[in-house]
């Protein structure tokens, strides 16, 4: 079901959001003054949105340019998805998108809520629920690989992780496919002004084909200090799951408890930190990556290094 539209109140706005997401995991909102600062100001942006400061956000212009081939820059259709970028093992909690621009045709959103789809497997596919909570898989995404089961805990949060382009000897993928190809849709088509908010743990999300490249948006992701609420069941198998991968592995606060998780542990030199500062201002990281000539793994790395306190 598309979620209902409403009006920016800076008052009861951030309370209603976070509640929403909660809740449901969506929310579309209709706030100008947000929706311009992304673009310039992530940090203030994503405040205002959430009520409070966040630990970290990340900027990326999504804008179709001649002959782009990311779904940021290019206009094809783009499968279900999530943002996995890692922060210390945990990706980001929230995902803003803020409308500059729509598509004269074409381009509207798309979300799938994975509860209802892990509710789905639950009764129709066992098996392939079991494996979806135990099977270490290594999904590749632009920014590096992602490793660990397609969904466990991380953070503290249930994560639902999912690739737009799964390795071909992938048989989990193979398997989830189907479910995710049948699976009810939420669509929003949000215009200039409008923000749509994803509860990203939990929501995977994409996007309808368009050619007017005029097409604008801005994408804040954001990590919030305190992992979402989540079924208690699913957390429950999560937390097995995990515990027979490797019981070694603790729930403290700053670590990270799936097999997928990772914490630095080489320190980053003057150069290096100079290309994070400019990834924690708000420039998007395949800006950096391209004009320091590195791969945007290594930014991902080299920010982790930072966030941990190590520094030559």
């Amino acid at each position: 079901m598309t979620p209902a539209r409403w009006e920016w109140d800076a008052a009861a706005g951030p309370a209603r959001v976070v509640a929403e997401l909660a809740a449901a995991g969506v929310a579309w909102v209709h706030a100008p003054e947000i929706a311009e600062k992304a673009a310039g100001d992530p940090w203030a942006a994503a405040e205002r949105v959430l009520g409070g400061r966040p630990l970290l956000v990340e900027r990326q212009p999504i804008r179709a340019v001649p002959g782009g081939r990311s779904f940021s820059s290019g206009c094809m259709a783009a499968p279900f998805h999530t943002d996995s970028q890692m922060l210390l093992g945990v990706p980001p909690h929230v995902q803003v998108m803020a409308c500059a621009r729509a598509a004269e045709r074409g381009g509207e959103n798309l979300y799938l809520d994975t509860w209802c789809l892990l509710a789905r497997i639950e009764r129709e596919d066992p098996t392939l629920l079991a494996d979806l909570f135990t099977s270490p898989r290594r999904q590749p995404f632009v920014f590096g690989d992602v490793s660990g089961p397609t969904v466990t805990r991380r953070g503290g949060s249930l994560v639902f992780t999912h690739t737009a382009r799964p390795l071909p000897d992938d048989g989990v993928a193979a398997r989830l496919r189907p479910f995710v190809d049948s699976a009810e849709v939420i669509e929003v088509r949000a215009d200039a002004g409008d923000l749509v908010i994803l509860q990203n743990h939990r929501m995977l999300h994409g996007r309808r084909a368009f050619r007017d490249d005029r097409r604008s948006f801005t994408r804040v992701l954001a990590w919030r200090p305190d992992p979402w609420p989540a079924p208690e069941h699913w957390m429950a198998r999560a937390a097995c799951a995990a515990d027979v991968l490797d019981p070694r592995v603790g729930d403290a606060l700053g670590r990270v408890r799936d097999s997928g998780g990772h914490v630095p542990s080489a320190p980053v030199t003057d150069h290096e930190l100079a290309a994070v500062r400019e990834v924690l201002r708000g420039i998007p990281p395949g800006v950096v990556s391209a004009r320091q000539g590195v791969p945007e793994p290594d930014l991902y790395r080299w920010r982790d290094a930072v966030v941990s306190g190590f520094r030559t």
